[in-house]
């Protein structure tokens, strides 16, 4: 099994979880939308993380 965070799986996952109802084009463009952001995230330092994942905290996005 493969441990490396892919950005594709991610946001699979994530959209596997979400409750909302998309039509197959609108879950298509939530895929790569995520992807993209997915893709950026990991690519940041521990602590460009960390600062993001605190201003998302303040937005009150969680």
């Amino acid at each position: 099994m493969e441990s490396e965070l892919d950005p594709t799986r991610l946001a699979i996952e994530y959209l596997r979880r979400d409750k909302s109802a998309l039509t197959p084009a609108e879950y298509l463009k939530k895929l790569k939308q995520l992807r993209l952001e997915f893709e950026d995230l990991l690519t940041l330092s521990h602590t460009e993380l960390k600062e993001e994942i605190d201003f998302a905290w303040r937005l009150g996005i969680h």
